[in-house]
């Protein structure tokens, strides 16, 4: 196996154009036949390596398909539950910065359409997650347990992120998923710190010491002094005990976030600074990748930190399927005049030819490798990040 080195005791093998796949329990590990190429994902923790010909080698693609995929399985949201004067939970609303612009009256997709596309989309088995795209409460698509039981089935890790949940929602979030986020605002924090709490809690009681939580929370002039505020709570909130990190999320102004303003690169080295002050866990979208690598750039540790930044992944490692079944490079590309119209995943036979290496996506693809600097990372082509 590449290096030489036993990984796991594997159970079955795939075999691949050029590639073969060995699975195990918990594990798998994807292998060119040249050696070009190595991916390990263990599915207990979610820990990724990804390598060459050498373990120095950087590959910039997987050559055969996504490894993460985004799908979005509905469009209808009613937000979280507004915070009233004398601390009572009231009415829900939509979220100010919603860059698909949400509403309660959206739609979902179905299982038997899931089932589809994901067959397609599993074909080359290189596919190790799936981040899924709910609502606020996940609870609009009535199919959504029944979409991550045939992801677990198939060896497919499902994640997502919500907002608003039930002790109930947690239940069956923790019993399926990987990892779930949950997105923080400023109009009421509580009910993300009470989701945080349930799902924390939920993993304790159902021993998945592995599962992971995260909040999310934009990256906007808007929202910077809230960020500093929510930084201070993960130290001071009991209910936020556990919490793996805090996930930056940089602003693209689509949707309801077009009057909305990024911050300066100062104001982003301020919020990395101290959450390493303070020993907060902490992340960000690949789309920070840029800013991250500028706020770290005079640490004694960049180099070690320079080596687990992921750069935009977009139809590198990752790509977007809409609740349409149509196919961009990610989420912020629909309407996009370089993408145009979506790839119907519902018309495709053969997803490595057709989609993951067709000309749509290589002619993109190459326009990002292009664009790679020195240190390994592309700035975003469609947003002022």
């Amino acid at each position: 196996m590449g290096t030489g080195i036993k990984l796991f005791d594997y159970t079955s093998i795939f075999r691949g154009d050029g590639y073969r796949v060995f699975f195990g329990s918990d594990k798998r590990f994807i292998t060119a036949d040249d050696e070009s190429f190595h991916l390990f994902f263990n599915e207990k923790d979610g820990t990724t390596a990804k390598w060459g010909r050498t373990l120095k080698e950087d590959p910039t693609h997987c050559p055969w398909g996504n490894e993460i995929a985004d799908i979005e399985i509905t469009t209808s949201c009613r937000g979280i539950r507004k915070l009233n004067a004398d601390g009572t939970y009231g009415d829900r609303s939509v979220c100010k910065f919603c860059y698909k612009s949400n509403q309660p009256n959206g739609t979902y997709m179905s299982f038997d359409t899931f089932k589809k596309i994901f067959d397609v989309l599993n074909q080359p088995k290189t596919m190790t997650q799936i981040a899924f795209g709910v609502d606020a409460e996940c609870e609009t698509n009535p199919d959504t347990w029944k979409i991550f039981d045939y992801c677990r089935e198939n060896g497919v890790t499902p994640n997502l992120t919500v907002a608003d949940i039930t002790q109930a929602t947690a239940e069956k979030i923790v019993a399926r998923c990987g990892a779930c986020a949950v997105s923080a605002y400023e109009a009421n924090k509580h009910v993300c710190y009470d989701s945080v709490k349930f799902l924390i809690d939920e993993s304790t009681r159902q021993g998945k010491k592995d599962f992971r939580v995260n909040i999310h929370a934009l990256v906007s002039a808007e929202t910077f002094h809230f960020l500093n505020e929510v930084i201070d709570d993960v130290k001071n909130d009991d209910r936020l005990k556990g919490l793996n990190a805090i996930v930056f999320l940089s602003l693209k102004q689509k949707g309801r976030g077009e009057s909305f303003h990024k911050v300066t690169d100062d104001q982003f080295k301020e919020l990395v600074g101290r959450c390493f002050e303070m020993g907060i866990g902490f992340g960000m979208d690949s789309c920070s990748a840029p800013k991250f690598l500028m706020a770290i750039k005079d640490r004694p540790d960049v180099k070690e930190l320079t080596s687990v930044v992921e750069p935009c992944e977009s139809l590198m490692n990752s790509i977007f399927i809409n609740v349409k079944g149509e196919v961009f490079p990610c989420s912020f590309l629909e309407g996009d005049a370089e993408w145009g119209k979506g790839i119907d995943m519902l018309g495709i036979k053969n997803f490595s030819e057709e989609v993951w290496n067709g000309e749509k996506a290589t002619a993109y693809r190459e326009k990002s490798i292009c664009a790679i600097n020195c240190n390994g990372c592309n700035s975003c082509r469609h947003y002022d990040v």
